[in-house]
């Protein structure tokens, strides 16, 4: 039984395709869409392993005037947080660890509530643990590194609420996860990674980054505004900013959906919320069979949506570094365009 968000997505998605205008190819819409000034970033459409339609539109940096081409790599937001997901359900099939384990059995520098908040509940945004405050970062010109996150992590003397009786989204909650993965593997995040899910995935063009603004990143898409002004927020040492190309994403996103990176098992234990999304973002279900796969991205004006439908194995990737909030929208008419055209 899918719940109620899921059914009001697809009620959405059912209307927005019984308003709009009907487009001949995909190729038409995203060239319209280009059209209308509403489209810097890269498209990739794959259907049965075959790359049905790659384009780049706009340019890498609104100064230099560079065009983006498949190769350049954009920040991918909320997405990006499948992979400490990914990563800590490898080390729990390898035995390394248990999803009821508490955060305080692996991470010791951490007030009393980690003695409460299990890996599990982590997972499912129902640890209790605020949201970061990047409104305050920002506001005050403030460079985010790593050690000022937990550094107010760990001033948290309260949670907003009891483990496991709420659902609030929260960055610490993969923060935490991060530093799980890196206690357990004894290795640092970016090395566990790149050992573990980007080789085996064959993710030969993404990486992580230092510091942002980008500044000796390779082949960025830089994020600007509608004024053509870049993104004045500052971060340097995340241990999550990562730089992907849609080709990489599609490799994950393969391998995930094939089993090789974790078992069929450990992607729906993943995937199981409690609230609007899990690490995956959005994966339903009928009883074994995946239906489809939806995660949505942020990060200052970069913009991202995957989708993921198995029955036409079909994938949807749109990468954007000019946020104008029609990723969503986007993959909604490709896949329509698509099964209306067979």
């Amino acid at each position: 039984m899918k719940n109620k968000i899921s059914q009001c997505y697809i009620v959405i998605i059912l209307f927005a395709f019984s308003s709009c205008k009907s487009y001949k190819s995909v190729d038409a819409y995203v060239d319209e869409i280009n059209q209308k000034g509403e489209l810097n970033g890269n498209v990739l459409v794959v259907k049965s392993k075959k790359v049905l339609y790659e384009n780049s539109f706009g340019v890498a940096h609104p100064k230099t005037k560079e065009p983006l081409t498949a190769y350049h790599r954009f920040a991918i937001g909320s997405i990006s947080k499948e992979f400490p997901g990914v990563a800590v359900m490898q080390l729990y099939e390898r035995g390394k660890l248990k999803l009821e384990d508490k955060v305080s059995k692996y991470l010791k520098d951490l007030p009393a509530w980690a003695s409460t908040i299990s890996i599990q509940q982590l997972f499912k945004y129902t640890s209790g643990l605020p949201r970061v405050a990047w409104e305050r970062y920002g506001e005050n010109k403030m460079t985010v590194t790593h050690e000022l996150l937990l550094n107010d992590l760990k001033k948290i003397k309260e949670l907003a609420f009891e483990p496991g009786t709420d659902y609030l989204y929260s960055n610490y909650n993969p923060i935490l996860l991060i530093h799980i993965v890196e206690k357990v593997s004894g290795q640092s995040f970016e090395d566990y990674v790149t050992q573990n899910i980007f080789k085996p995935a064959k993710m030969t063009n993404s990486y992580f980054a230092k510091a942002a603004p980008w500044k000796n990143e390779i082949l960025p898409a830089y994020p600007f505004n509608k004024e053509n002004k870049l993104d004045a927020f500052k971060m340097d040492g995340i241990k999550f900013l990562m730089l992907f190309t849609a080709q990489d994403i599609y490799q994950y996103l393969q391998h995930l959906h094939s089993y090789h990176l974790l078992s069929k098992e450990s992607v729906k234990l993943l995937s199981e919320r409690e609230g609007s999304q899990s690490p995956l973002g959005v994966l339903e279900w009928d009883d074994d069979k995946l239906e489809v796969h939806h995660h949505h991205g942020e990060q200052g004006s970069y913009e991202a949506v995957i989708r993921y439908f198995p029955e036409e194995e079909l994938y949807i990737i749109i990468l954007k570094n000019q946020k104008v909030f029609n990723v969503m929208d986007m993959a909604d008419e490709i896949h329509h365009i698509i099964i209306t055209n067979k």
